[in-house]
């Protein structure tokens, strides 16, 4: 599989009648994104945490920003993407690009997640050296895959996203009871300035 360097953020506010609905929606979506954009990979779900709550996300892995050139034809020409955006119940309210940066990891994507946690910082430096030294912790507490990397776009451009998915929330709560504990992880508390974390249930 070609390295995901690019990923592409959607949020979208759903009418809670809809959800139903626009999951097998996006279900049509995310089939003409791999076979059409060349999404490397694609989840979606429900945001269960935060100012966001209840609403829709959706995930797209690209090799670079041409795929995401080519998921806007893909939406353009989707007529599911476009009865989702008729119907009045659903409605975009954030899309932004982040450009990953290289941190080892043991990315399973070949099993399809139950959570991903969001954790978006403040930070002068990128500080990939300190996140491939905590990259263990999050792989020996039971995390699948782990992505790292700066927004390029929106109201918080700049500021650094990690991305993790996980098999349960024990699994989460593992891995935060484990990094509380781990010196480095409290030094690096300094330097990364958190202003968001988030849970998503993932659903496809």
């Amino acid at each position: 599989m070609a390295d995901a360097n690019y990923f592409v953020i959607t949020v979208a506010k759903c009418d809670p009648t809809y959800v139903s609905t626009a999951m097998e929606q996006i279900g049509s979506v995310i089939d003409d994104l791999k076979s059409k954009a060349g999404a490397l990979v694609v989840r979606a779900g429900i945001i269960t945490t935060g100012e966001q709550a209840g609403s829709l996300a959706l995930f797209q892995a690209y090799e670079g920003m041409g795929g995401f050139e080519k998921a806007l034809d893909v939406y353009a020409a989707s007529s599911d993407y476009g009865a989702m955006m008729a119907s009045g119940k659903v409605s975009v309210v954030l899309r932004n690009l982040v450009k990953m940066h290289a941190v080892p990891f043991d990315q399973n994507v070949a099993e399809t997640p139950k959570f991903i946690v969001l954790t978006r910082a403040a930070a002068p430096a990128a500080m990939i050296d300190t996140v491939t030294q905590l990259a263990p912790i999050f792989a020996d507490s039971g995390a699948m895959t782990l992505r790292y990397g700066t927004l390029v776009t929106g109201n918080n451009a700049g500021n650094r996203l990690l991305g993790v998915t996980y098999p349960s929330m024990t699994a989460i709560e593992k891995t935060y009871d484990a990094l509380a504990a781990d010196a480095t992880y409290q030094a690096a508390l300094s330097s990364f300035n958190v202003n968001l974390r988030a849970i998503v249930r993932i659903l496809m």
